[in-house]
């Protein structure tokens, strides 16, 4: 290896992850902040790259899981960001061997995803998105798409008023990887995104801007400010629980598979490489349904 500082090779590799990879901007923020705190690491017990062992990152990773008392998930992407650096710099040249090749990653919780119910989300989506000023017009519209579509969040607000207008009904989506995918959008969604086209958005409108969800300052609306907007609909009572924008995919798919879709419709939908991620649904829908039965059925 090269006598080229630590920083050289983690921009290398954050580099490869954004061209190469076409990972998310939430995953290299990620894998950057992860792979400094092992710099800090390899400073500290004065390691160069090429002497790494397996016993050091052993040594690591139980030093942070102590320390820190870190959750599975947490654990997990830090592993996985390690496992992936290592592998880059041996396949580029720069480390002779891959120490991280018997890192294992720890076993993930088993969490079922948040679901709003039908009752609460039709409340939501008809009672409290009400009002015709330009942010109301735009949350009805971002809160109906959610919902009808599956999209994450992140493909939310990385669409362009282009985006819309191609093929009613329809949009083209790019996700996780550059994947492209074609989601329908029902018919109050489409009514509520003409709505905030026509008499909400250009009232928001600064300057020239292609992004078709914008915040109050007429730039494109972040995944933060979504979460935001939510939030404040929540402290007003407008749902029951604390949920993220994200529990509007995690609904759309349990109400599609409790109301006979197929799950590998479904998988289509939400833009899932394997079956078995779009699976976490059947478990849910399982759960929903024991619930119904609990409160309807007299001897439950």
């Amino acid at each position: 290896m090269s006598n080229r500082p630590y920083s050289f090779y983690l921009q290398e590799f954050l580099t490869w992850l954004q061209n190469e990879k076409a990972c998310s901007v939430h995953t290299i923020t990620a894998y950057k902040k992860d792979l400094e705190q092992f710099g800090q690491f390899l400073n500290e017990q004065n390691l160069e790259l090429d002497q790494l062992k397996y016993r050091d990152l052993r040594y690591y990773m139980a030093s942070i899981q102590k320390d820190q008392e870190l959750k599975k998930t947490t654990l997990s992407r830090k592993t996985a960001a390690l496992k992936s650096f290592c592998k880059f710099l041996n396949r580029e040249g720069w480390m002779e061997h891959n120490p991280a090749d018997l890192l294992s990653s720890p076993k993930k919780e088993k969490h079922l995803p948040s679901v709003i119910n039908e009752i609460d989300m039709t409340s939501f989506l008809d009672d409290f998105l009400l009002g015709e000023e330009p942010l109301q017009l735009r949350n009805k519209a971002i809160f109906e798409l959610l919902y009808s579509s599956g999209l994450r969040v992140s493909e939310l607000v990385e669409l362009d008023v282009q985006s819309v207008g191609k093929q009613k009904g329809m949009l083209r989506i790019f996700g996780k990887g550059k994947k492209e995918r074609i989601v329908p959008v029902g018919e109050p969604a489409q009514a509520a995104i003409e709505r905030y086209l026509e008499s909400g958005r250009p009232r928001l409108l600064k300057k020239e801007e292609k992004a078709l969800f914008l915040n109050q300052q007429g730039g494109r609306l972040t995944t933060r400010g979504v979460e935001y907007i939510l939030e404040q609909y929540v402290k007003k009572g407008a749902l029951k629980y604390k949920v993220t924008p994200h529990a509007f995919r995690h609904t759309f798919a349990t109400h599609l598979l409790d109301n006979g879709a197929d799950l590998r419709v479904i998988q289509e939908l939400l833009g899932h490489e394997s079956l078995s991620t779009t699976q976490v649904y059947t478990e849910v829908s399982k759960s929903h349904l024991q619930q119904i039965y609990r409160k309807a059925h007299p001897r439950a």
